[in-house]
């Protein structure tokens, strides 16, 4: 599964990409990436990334351990999270991508402290997500309870 959750980011060129395989990649991406935001690593963040991406996708255990081996280096090698915002553009609809926003929303908020460099992300996603800032209030309101 590895394998195939790599293909999917980097395919060969003459084959086609795993489109369900690149959403699975680019949203754990960017649910990595806001738990690096606040440049604090939270356990609570990591745990939170993982029931995101069970809950979300229906993964067992070890697809959701695989899912986030194929998704740290690309993480970390990324230098723009563009291809990941372009991929999740792509391949969901507006409900979908909402419930994207409300999955990072969960990380940021899992450590019960939302530092201005993860809001500043949030927002950013939300706008790259082409969702209204009303969408973005939802989540929060949704998450926090406030």
């Amino acid at each position: 599964m590895l394998e195939r959750l790599r293909h999917a980011i980097d395919p060969d060129p003459d084959e086609q990409r795993d489109p369900e395989a690149g959403k699975r990649i680019a949203a754990a991406v960017l649910l990595l990436e806001m738990a690096h935001a606040d440049h604090q690593h939270a356990p609570e963040e990591y745990a939170e990334i993982r029931r995101q991406l069970k809950a979300h996708f229906g993964l067992d255990d070890d697809e959701t351990e695989e899912l986030l081996a194929a998704a740290q280096p690309e993480a970390q090698e990324a230098v723009s999270l563009y291809r990941f915002l372009k991929t999740l553009n792509d391949g969901l609809d507006p409900t979908e991508k909402r419930q994207v926003l409300e999955m990072l929303w969960r990380v940021a908020y899992a450590d019960r402290h939302l530092d201005a460099r993860e809001e500043h992300l949030l927002r950013e996603m939300a706008e790259l997500l082409y969702l209204p800032h009303s969408e973005f209030i939802r989540a929060k309101l949704t998450v926090t309870g406030e």
